[in-house]
């Protein structure tokens, strides 16, 4: 019961940055409602996971949970990757345009 209590306020919690974040990123915005609705309704329904994992061939809940968890962690990563990797290339720009900035007017 603690552990439900804990999961759904930390869901909620996901679910209000979602919502915080809609101007944003609208696709961002309603994937993290939809994990987190999602979230709250497993944790309040537990034996649906079940249910759910044998469906689509996943021997139980748990592993369902542990193999979407993988999957959206490699997304996240892969994501903040390129966003890194963006940020990198504007940084390489902004210090080009400096130091051609400051050689011209040594000139």
């Amino acid at each position: 019961m603690i552990i439900q209590i804990v999961l759904i306020a930390g869901l909620l919690l996901s679910l209000l940055y979602g919502i915080v974040q809609r101007q944003r990123s609208w696709l961002l915005s309603n994937a993290i409602a939809i994990v987190s609705l999602s979230g709250i309704y497993l944790v309040v329904f537990p034996e649906r996971t079940n249910q759910v994992a044998h469906l689509v061939g996943v021997g139980r809940g748990a592993d369902l949970i542990l193999y979407c968890w993988l999957v959206i962690s490699i997304i996240v990563s892969m994501h903040l990757h390129l966003q890194i990797l963006h940020v990198q290339e504007l940084i390489t720009e902004v210090a080009r345009e400096l130091a051609l900035t400051g050689a011209r007017r040594s000139e």
